[in-house]
């Protein structure tokens, strides 16, 4: 071949290195599953080989790619334990984000199941999130885990962002022995309701999801949890102040605080709703996936002077 001859695409393995997608339609939910999963590396320092934690990433057709990295570059350095991502997003979408960005509302957010009118944003079916914490529960966890194995099921991780961060309040409290550690990142802790009669009382910023929380009897002990949000998020004027997310972020860390849950809150300077995602999954990470603690290299150092 030429030098000058155009360079032909070759069909690979998948798109990227180590990555495998399957499809997992489980009854009861009304649509198909696309389930990526990222295997664990080893980390360069730190960690030995063994079972590895899993982390579980809804909104995967947003989000999957950046956890992976973060994941990966983490657990290399030996900043990160070892870790599984499972990336959990929808066979339907097909790569401009229609359908998830309608899909989500239904099964993240919990019941009775309603329909919502954004105005010129459409309406938007909600509270299907029984059917979906489901559907993980009784299928997704347990066909990633056969596949994989080498998975701790005492080390499994939840990552939410906004609409995901409700589900994982939701599920903490529906199902708290699934997971062990949870990231609310900028989360939705509302039931949105149209401004209609409905279902649902309608209060502006109601943290109804830390209620749900705060009426448990008790959590399980060891859980561990991290929220955030980005510091323009409550700006008035902006499309997402009047659901309180930085407020009710602050009240459901005390709410769990309160059932021995380990909290870590971080609000990033200058971030919105929309750009604090890659901030936040950095830190949940690190808080969600430690490492034992090394040997105090600033005493080290000290010593020697």
């Amino acid at each position: 071949m030429s030098d000058d001859t155009p360079a032909e695409l070759v069909p690979a393995l998948g798109p990227a290195v180590g990555i495998e997608t399957f499809v997992i339609e489980p009854p009861g939910l009304g649509t198909a599953l696309r389930i990526s999963i990222a295997r664990a590396i080893q980390p360069a320092i730190g960690a030995g080989n063994g079972p590895s934690a899993v982390v579980y990433v809804t909104d995967a057709d947003y989000m999957f790619g950046s956890v992976v990295d973060a994941v990966r570059v983490g657990s290399l350095g030996g900043e990160l334990a070892p870790a599984v991502v499972v990336g959990i997003g929808y066979a339907e979408e097909k790569g401009d984000l229609a359908f998830v960005s309608t899909r989500r509302f239904l099964d993240f957010y919990r019941g009775p199941r309603r329909s919502f009118s954004a105005g010129a944003y459409g309406s938007f079916e909600f509270g299907g999130a029984d059917a979906f914490l489901a559907a993980l529960r009784d299928h997704v966890i347990a066909a990633v885990e056969r596949h994989v194995g080498e998975i701790d099921p005492t080390r499994r991780v939840l990552l939410g962002m906004s609409a995901g961060g409700h589900f994982a309040a939701y599920a903490m409290a529906e199902a708290p022995d699934l997971f062990q550690g949870y990231a609310l990142m900028s989360p939705m802790l509302v039931d949105p309701q149209s401004p209609v009669a409905g279902a649902l009382p309608q209060s502006v910023g109601d943290p109804a999801i830390v209620r749900l929380i705060e009426e448990l009897p008790e959590l399980p002990e060891g859980r561990r949890a991290f929220l955030s949000a980005g510091a323009l998020e409550e700006d008035p004027g902006t499309m997402f102040a009047d659901f309180a997310i930085i407020s009710n972020a602050f009240r459901m860390r005390a709410a769990l605080a309160r059932h021995g849950v380990e909290t870590q809150f971080v609000q990033f300077p200058g971030e919105t709703h929309g750009s604090v995602a890659g901030a936040a999954i950095a830190r949940a990470l690190r808080f969600l996936l430690p490492v034992a603690a090394g040997p105090d290299w600033q005493a080290a150092l000290a010593a020697t002077e």
